[in-house]
């Protein structure tokens, strides 16, 4: 179930939504954009419905909430179910005058908007057993009457949230997930791709010093940390709030980051090329942000990998040799010869070898976890130049660049087993639970090899993602090819096109795209902000508050059977600055109108008061700017009311694009990005018989 609420959100953002968004106090205000082609749109596969809420029952009996230790309780068929927020360590702090105010401090104990803050669950059984592996949803939903829900009204509630009914979004989701790209510009994408077009699907947009190269997600998504070659620096960035932490000094020509497995610290390869001697790798604490070590390695391009030890592998590409370095004392341990050019790593912990791709020679060294010893070598033909493990650890991928091939290796006998002809310059590889997915930089086809046939000359499969080829602007080290959560599907970037592809495997090509509003995108990471297991029987996700009000907490798990509405309240921030109240929010008659160029189309809209939520009829100065998508030209109109507070223009395009309508009403103080944006699309149809054509409503 949980992975088809997951799919849904994706899928569902390709949609031409009604316009129904809500505007969320918890949500990064962003000006819209120009989105996606609404021509891309796929339907959204049927959400099978939602079971009636069990009875849920009390720790105590009386039928309301009981509160234990900050933990709110109830008892639902037999499972307990406890709830609360705490503060977030990673608190907020604002300046108020020359003071550092802590949002923790200024609240004493009660939660404010703008804080962070962790929401968690826990379940335990009759016996007291923390219970596993449920999936868990859960959203913030603002109450209207101004009481808690009852159990009809919350079971209504969770059946439109699952259902994704725009008309009821909650306030805050807690199963949503972001798409982040990382551009030739100096910056990071945000992307929701949950949002439709009515707003822009922007979330965000992260500043860097400088363009990035690579980058890494420590494994509590808390925070990304991006090395910036040209600033010789890394970037560190609180992923909660996409705020930057500090820009970290990391040596000449910082160029591959990697976590080690517990995330204690970050190995940034130095490719120092002014300096060699200093090239080597910097060490960074992830929690201080502080340098904790510089080890010189050897010369050329470094590659990092770790083994089930606590120990790191570091390349030395124009040396020739792999660093053996103790993650515990920071010290090198061993040195091992490992062919020219070594220029890929990969470990597998089903055989405990660290493999070794070396592009000179053709190359790979299969060196031991538990001696640091070259144990085996297979000599293929020179190109090497991208390796990867499957999964499971049974078997090796080695990407071919000079021969367009993949070679496939045997991890248990360490022998080549078959080879597959792929586009040209194979660059990059990657895995989802089936399929191993192969990048050519010179291609715009992915090359997909099935795992299940591995070793037994399997018959690859491809798909095009996009117009160009996947490696004409981009060269960089992080990956432009990601699975998605569900394990099935991937997203890839093509920087020419300016477009992340979405695939879903089993389909002839992508199911949609996500527009980089003029940004050339290089890689692409997935951001999972979705609720999980953070340690037996309790289930968390981070947050940013929203805005005040009592709020209802909605929780669903589909097995057991579970539903139930919580109680929660958050209080206002004297240090925040309130943002405006807008007068009037807008809800499209039919948005994403379509129409031939040069033919008159009416847009229509109705205005509701924010205040009463009743339709507004006496707004006199309704004012539209449209813009055409990648063009400078902007037409101007007044709408007229035509009753029952729906407001309407005419507006013929002049030409073949996507065409952008901006409401403002200056009487109200409303600007044009505060309302969403209307859509008209317009496209030459060649018909065998020229129809007369009337004005579209």
């Amino acid at each position: 179930m949980m992975r088809q609420i997951r799919n849904g959100f994706f899928v569902l953002f390709c949609l031409v939504l009604p316009g129904l968004i809500a505007q969320g106090q918890g949500q990064l205000q962003t000006t819209p954009l120009p989105d996606d082609d609404p021509s891309r749109a796929t339907a959204a596969p049927e959400k099978p419905p939602v079971k009636p809420a069990p009875e849920a029952t009390s720790s105590n009996g009386s039928g309301a909430d009981s509160f234990e230790g900050g933990w709110q309780t109830t008892t639902i068929s037999g499972v307990k179910v406890d709830f609360r927020i705490v503060s977030s360590l990673k608190d907020v702090v604002l300046k108020r005058g020359p003071v550092s105010v802590s949002l923790n401090e200024l609240s004493a104990g009660e939660m404010v908007e703008g804080q962070q803050a962790v929401v968690q669950f826990r379940f335990t059984d009759a016996t007291a057993t923390p219970l596993s592996n449920l999936n868990v949803a859960a959203w913030l939903d603002q109450r209207q009457e101004g009481k808690p829900a009852d159990e009809k009204t919350c079971h209504s509630k969770i059946q439109s949230f699952l259902q994704m009914q725009f008309s009821a979004r909650p306030e805050v989701d807690l199963n949503t997930y972001y798409v982040l790209a990382l551009t030739q510009e100096p910056g990071i994408l945000v992307i929701d791709p949950r949002v439709g077009f009515s707003s822009s699907k922007l979330y965000a947009l992260v500043d860097l010093a400088a363009p990035g190269m690579d980058w890494a997600l420590t494994s509590n998504a808390g925070r990304l940390f991006v090395s910036m070659p040209s600033a010789h620096q890394v970037a560190a960035i609180d992923a909660i709030t996409f705020r930057l932490l500090a820009n970290i000094d990391a040596g000449e020509n910082p160029m591959r980051v990697a976590l080690q497995p517990d995330g204690k610290y970050l190995w940034v390869g130095n490719d120092a090329h002014r300096n060699p001697g200093e090239s080597g790798v910097t060490v960074i604490d992830t929690a201080t942000l502080q340098v904790a070590a510089r080890i010189p390695t050897g010369k050329g391009h470094h590659e990092i990998v770790f083994d089930e030890s606590m120990n790191a592998y570091i390349s030395n590409q124009e040396d020739g040799t792999v660093s053996v370095i103790s993650t515990q004392k920071l010290s090198k341990i061993g040195e091992v010869p490992a062919g020219k050019e070594p220029v890929a790593l990969a470990y597998s912990p089903q055989s405990k070898i660290v493999y070794v791709a070396s592009r000179s020679d053709g190359k790979v060294t299969a060196v031991s976890a538990e001696n640091h010893q070259a144990i085996a070598t297979m000599i293929h033909k020179p190109g090497f130049n991208a390796l990867q493990i499957s999964p499971d650890g049974r078997w090796g991928f080695v990407a071919n660049g000079a021969e367009d091939s993949v070679v496939v290796f045997d991890t248990a006998s360490n022998r080549f087993r078959e080879s597959h002809h792929v586009g040209h310059v194979p660059d990059q590889l990657a895995t989802t639970a089936e399929y191993i997915y192969v990048r050519s930089r010179e291609s715009e086809e992915v090359t997909l090899i099935p795992l299940a046939g591995a070793g037994k000359n399997g018959t690859p499969a491809s798909f095009p993602a996009g117009q160009a080829p996947l490696g004409k602007m981009a060269d960089l080290l992080a990956p432009s090819i990601v699975p998605s959560l569900d394990g099935a599907s991937a997203f890839v970037v093509n920087p020419t096109d300016r477009r992340i592809y979405y695939y879903q495997e089993g389909m002839a090509a992508p199911m949609t795209s996500l527009e980089t509003y003029g940004k050339n995108p290089k890689a692409v990471l997935v951001l999972d902000r979705s609720i999980h297991e953070t340690s037996p029987g309790i289930y968390s996700i981070a947050l940013t508050l929203p805005g005040t009000g009592n709020y209802d907490v909605a929780l669903f798990v589909d097995s057991p059977s579970l539903s139930h509405c919580f109680d929660f309240a958050v209080r206002a921030n004297p240090l925040l600055k309130k943002a405006p109240d807008v007068a009037v929010y807008l809800r499209p008659m039919k948005n994403s109108l379509h129409v031939r160029p040069g033919e008159p189309v009416k847009v229509a809209f109705r205005l509701i008061d924010s205040a009463n939520g009743k339709p507004r009829a006496d707004v006199k100065d309704v004012q539209i700017t449209v813009l055409l998508a990648e063009g400078l030209r902007q037409m101007r109109f007044s709408a007229e009311h035509t009753g029952d507070g729906v407001y309407q223009f005419t507006f013929t395009p002049p030409k073949d694009g996507v065409y952008y309508a901006m409401v403002q009403i200056p009487s109200l103080g409303v600007k044009p990005n505060q309302l969403p944006y209307l859509m008209v699309h317009a496209t030459e149809q060649q018909d065998s018989v020229e129809k007369p054509r009337p004005v579209p409503e």
